[in-house]
């Protein structure tokens, strides 16, 4: 029996202690620092969009914000274009000191997702689905 403690964990995490509990007869568990001290708050964030046009080549353009809040502090922003919850986050842009970022589509449907850092490590995402077929849609 063991404990493994850690900020958050990815799916990979659950699925190796899955594994060494079936294979092997190995028990973990998996606890976050939050259910340990309590005084720890996950940011907040939302995301925000603006500035949609059509470029020269067909790509509706368009610029999101992340507006995140937390009182420790933020330390930066990460950006998934091609968001799939079962493959995880997967960061196009992993450095994002402002929340800002400008992105070309084609038509299709998209999932896009930005994760919030904190000063204390702690983090939090927020996704959208968006349409783009000359309208954008969010849904």
């Amino acid at each position: 029996m063991g404990y493994i403690i850690a900020f958050s964990f990815s799916k990979g995490a659950y699925e190796e202690v899955a594994r060494l509990r079936n294979k092997k007869n190995i028990l973990i568990e998996l606890i976050t620092v939050d259910k340990i001290v309590p005084v720890s708050k996950k940011p907040s964030v939302k995301i925000e969009m603006s500035e949609q046009f059509r470029d020269d080549k067909g790509y509706t353009v368009i610029e999101f914000t992340a507006i995140g809040e937390s009182a420790t502090g933020l330390e930066f922003y990460s950006w998934d274009f091609a968001y799939e919850e079962e493959k995880g986050f997967s960061p196009d842009v992993f450095f994002d000191k402002l929340g800002k970022q400008t992105y070309k589509f084609k038509a299709g449907v998209y999932n896009i997702a930005v994760k919030v850092y904190d000063m204390d490590g702690l983090e939090r995402i927020e996704t959208i689905k968006l349409t783009v077929n000359g309208v954008v849609e969010v849904m």
